[in-house]
């Protein structure tokens, strides 16, 4: 193990009755001898390592370190490249010219990731016809590359995918927004196994050739997407579905449904414009996040009485489901005490199996105290085999006590976690139910 000295005050090191003087350095002493330059001994895994960490324009800046470090940028796999703001062709010229350079002068035979981010592209008229090609090639660059991880962000829907890209075997991971899937033509990702398509028009035939050419595919996520009215999963791998703000419009429906009789876990989340979600009884889902409001355009009563009924809808669907988690967006949309009511004490379906339940509060708004506590007041009722339920939320945790208390018939094994804010730092209480018996 190489031996590193540091340097010191001289007086510490003295053996001298008198600290202020110390002996001379001896006069045959080599000062370069000892010197080692530690950065240009790094292996070249370690370097490549912490290249993972910047983009290829931060990676091109180290080759000024060392003599070592020159030209080792050339063999980094991992490519990273985020546009500065362009607003007319010579900027956008200036800088696909130097993205050139650098997959021009790339040497690694696998490329392990290539991520281009483009949300700051200015959109102008001949933006489309400007990115095809020079999209085209970076794309077929890392397809040669037998790429595993691609991400593109853009801002404007100027780009299609090309059709050879949709061939890409090797590729596992595939995060996108803003493009569009219009020639995808067959679909051969047999490698993927997370897909995530943000602020794109998707039909149902695009979505289900997209997931019949995914065979591995554990992990699907719909962002801001429109255009489609009928999510069909048939896989048997696939075990997450997340539908975040979803769009629906008068001209493709304003029902989604979801039918995935294999899929293990369900999350809606976001703000979602006027429709409505129908899930097809299946005794799969293990856990369910719907953390979502529905956008009516009604006010008042009306809105909050349509939202609730979504939402109890929504529960009264699952089964067999042992963690729910119930989001300050639907919580915040409910009516207290009388949504809960309104069930009859009538036991849903999920809740006979249910055992975790996280009900996420924003904390500071005091509108949502309400719905937290009579939904927690309903699971310690209702839910006979729950084991945990965690709440984030500012509220004083002695409320939490006097309901616990006051429902003798809960869960013996009941354990309750506080997650809340203390001193600006976040802080965690514990309550056991069994300690107020």
């Amino acid at each position: 193990m190489a031996k590193i000295e540091f340097s010191a005050n001289p007086t510490h090191l003295s053996k001298h009755p008198h600290p202020q003087t110390s002996p001379p350095p001896p006069s045959n002493r080599d000062e370069t001898r000892n010197s080692v330059d530690y950065i240009s001994e790094l292996p070249i895994g370690i370097i490549l390592h912490i290249f993972s960490f910047l983009t290829s324009k931060d990676a091109i800046k180290t080759s000024v370190l060392s003599k070592q470090w020159r030209y080792i940028w050339t063999a980094n796999p991992r490519i990273s490249f985020s546009m500065p703001p362009c607003y007319n062709r010579r900027m956008l010229r200036s800088f696909t010219a130097i993205v050139d350079v650098v997959l021009l002068r790339c040497t690694a035979v696998k490329v392990k990731s290539f991520h281009f981010d483009a949300t700051r592209l200015f959109y102008n008229s001949w933006l489309r016809f400007a990115v095809g090609p020079t999209f085209h090639r970076w794309l077929r660059f890392a397809v040669k590359h037998d790429i595993e991880e691609v991400s593109m962000f853009l801002d404007h829907e100027i780009y299609t995918l090309p059709k050879f890209f949709f061939r890409c075997t090797t590729m596992v991971s595939f995060h996108v927004s803003h493009c569009h899937f219009s020639m995808m033509g067959a679909v051969n990702w047999s490698s993927l196994k997370r897909l995530r398509i943000d602020h794109a028009k998707l039909e149902d035939n695009a979505i289900t050739r997209l997931l019949k050419g995914c065979p591995v595919l554990e992990f699907f996520e719909l962002k801001g997407c429109w255009g489609y009215e009928h999510i069909k999963i048939e896989s048997r791998g696939l075990r997450e579905l997340v539908i975040d703000s979803h769009k629906y419009d008068f001209v493709h429906g304003q029902i989604l449904k979801i039918s995935a009789p294999h899929l293990l876990k369900l999350r809606i989340l976001g703000d979602c414009e006027r429709g409505e979600f129908k899930i097809d009884k299946v005794s799969s889902f293990v856990e369910v996040e719907v953390n979502f409001k529905m956008d009516y355009y009604v006010s008042g009563q009306l809105q909050a009485q349509s939202q609730g009924d979504l939402v109890r809808r929504l529960i009264q669907s699952l089964h067999h489901v042992t963690k729910l988690v119930m989001g300050n967006l639907c919580l915040q949309s409910v009516t207290a005490k009388e949504f809960w009511d309104s069930a009859n004490q009538r036991i849903y379906p999920c809740l006979v199996h249910l055992k975790n339940v996280e009900i996420v509060d924003p904390g500071a708004h005091w509108l949502a105290w309400e719905p937290v506590l009579s939904l927690f007041e309903f699971l310690l009722q209702n839910a006979p085999l729950l084991d945990k339920i965690k709440i984030s939320s500012s509220n004083n945790s002695s409320i939490y006590h006097k309901v616990i208390l006051s429902h003798p018939n809960r869960s013996p094994c009941l354990k309750v976690i506080l997650s809340y804010p203390s001193q600006g730092c976040p802080s965690t209480r514990v309550l056991l139910s069994s300690l107020y018996t």
